[in-house]
């Protein structure tokens, strides 16, 4: 302890017993303050708290004893050591004292060292108490803030729309609603089974790279329910502090319906794609190849040496008109690939002539809307929206039995919004979505408009007219 920082209040009416308290403390490299009643110290400790205060136990007015009990029951002065004077040696005198919150008795006539020596010793205590206070607090503090985190954590968790499940090692220890929910638990917390419980053969290596605590993922797992039923998980890791542990915690996102909407989408792809492989085929087989037939029969005809040059000449202008019908019949089918007009043009172009080829079979009446200014500056976002137009036109005229098309194409903010309409029969759309081995024509449309992270929604009206509408962002 350092003298040079400890303060001692002396309390006594004996002018000399102060001074010479006063003294003694002072040259052992004590600060010194005192009175010589209890009614003025009163005031003065509060004005400077001290470290120690030597009280004499006999004096007019307040004696010691009530001095003391007064001192103690002062706000900041409670944990302050006071040491009685006394010249009496009863042990009454200080069952009382100690009664009143003394923590020692000096006797008179004063010996330095014995005075010396009690006041380092309680100062030291003092200071180991107050240390230890200290110390309590910022434990008390640390331990009520981790309280308040682990609440705080607890219910976001509790809260949060994925389910998160806490692992020491590999025991479950909480799981938040969306997890009991999720894998069918109970509410009753004590008897939360093992992770491993629910895993699938997956389950070795999750455990293995929690474990780690390094890794974070997300994995794609398998899990396995109470009720027995499976679901894909995207798991991601987090080691945490958790109740004084280091525990995992480890979010669990069900996307079982994701992965079957990336397989039906993937199915949708391979069908469109499949379908266009057989129709280019077909229409090479059927057009350009029966024509190549005839031009191979015409060009061994002109080699035969008994045909007259007029024969020959008409087979040549046969020849011609052949070749003539093969270029025409390699530009349809280019055409049907990628219409030349929409590369060149775009989008407004290409269904425009796309309308008025349909218009000019009288079959149906096409009427198409669009803003003059309309630009679409992404070449894939036409090529996308031309073949979902297309399929969509495709099943009017398949299935709809409709007199009239109408499409709009407009921009509403940052979305181009695009419209379609017939005044066909209209139709079951979840029932023709889900039918089994169909519904391709429709799927395909929706992978193209998911692909443009766009929105897409078929609603048939009163009359049963056909109302599609989607929306794309540019």
């Amino acid at each position: 302890m350092n003298p040079n920082k400890s303060l001692i209040f002396i309390i006594d009416d004996d002018v000399s017993s102060l001074k010479l308290l006063s003294r003694v403390l002072e040259s052992a490299g004590y600060i010194v303050e005192g009175s010589t009643s209890g009614e003025d110290a009163l005031i003065n400790v509060q004005q400077k708290t001290p470290d120690l205060i030597l009280l004499d136990i006999l004096m007019p007015g307040m004696d010691g004893y009530e001095t003391c009990t007064q001192l103690k029951r002062s706000k900041g002065l409670e944990g302050v050591p006071v040491i009685f004077i006394t010249a009496a040696n009863d042990t009454s005198e200080m069952v009382k004292g100690f009664d009143a919150g003394a923590v020692d008795f000096i006797s008179k006539p004063i010996n330095k060292a014995e005075i010396l020596a009690r006041v380092s010793t309680h100062l030291e205590l003092k200071h180991s108490k107050d240390h230890i206070a200290n110390v309590n607090k910022g434990l008390l503090l640390e331990i009520e803030n981790r309280r308040q985190a682990e609440e705080k954590f607890k219910a976001l968790s509790e809260t949060a729309f994925e389910a998160v499940v806490f692992l020491k090692d590999s025991v479950i220890i909480e799981a938040n609603k969306a997890a009991r929910e999720l894998f069918g638990l109970n509410e009753n917390k004590a008897n939360l089974p093992l992770i491993a419980a629910f895993l699938d053969s997956d389950g070795e290596r999750l455990l293995h790279k929690i474990s780690k605590r390094t890794e974070h993922g997300p994995w794609e797992i398998v899990f396995t329910r109470n009720d027995g039923s499976s679901f894909f998980g995207q798991v991601q890791h987090q080691p945490i502090q958790y109740k004084g542990e280091m525990i995992n915690v480890l979010a669990v996102r069900d996307i079982t319906r994701q992965k079957e909407l990336d397989r039906e989408i993937l199915n949708a792809i391979l069908e469109t794609q499949e379908n266009e492989r057989k129709r280019f085929s077909r229409d090479l087989h059927d057009g350009l190849g029966a024509i190549l037939s005839t031009l191979k029969i015409y060009a061994g005809l002109l080699q035969k040496e008994s045909r007259t040059a007029e024969e020959k000449k008409d087979l040549l202008e046969e020849m011609k008109s052949a070749i003539n019908q093969a270029v025409e019949s390699t530009r349809t089918i280019a055409n049907n690939l990628m219409p030349s007009l929409l590369i060149d043009h775009g989008l407004i172009k290409a269904l425009k002539s796309f309308g008025d080829a349909l218009s000019k079979t009288g079959s149906i009446s096409f009427e198409f809307n669009y803003p003059d200014d309309l630009k679409i500056p992404d070449k894939n976002i036409e090529t996308h929206l031309y073949r979902i137009i297309l399929e969509l036109i495709n099943n009017t005229l398949k299935y709809a039995d409709a007199g009239n098309i109408y499409i709009a194409i407009s921009v509403k903010g940052k979305s181009l919004i695009v419209e379609y309409k017939d005044d066909g029969k209209g139709f079951d759309f979840k029932k023709a979505y889900e039918k089994k081995g169909g519904g391709q024509g429709l799927k395909n449309i929706f992978s193209r408009i998911n692909f443009l992270n766009g929105k897409g929604n078929y609603n048939v009206d009163k009359k049963g007219f056909l109302h599609f509408y989607m929306e794309i962002p540019l």
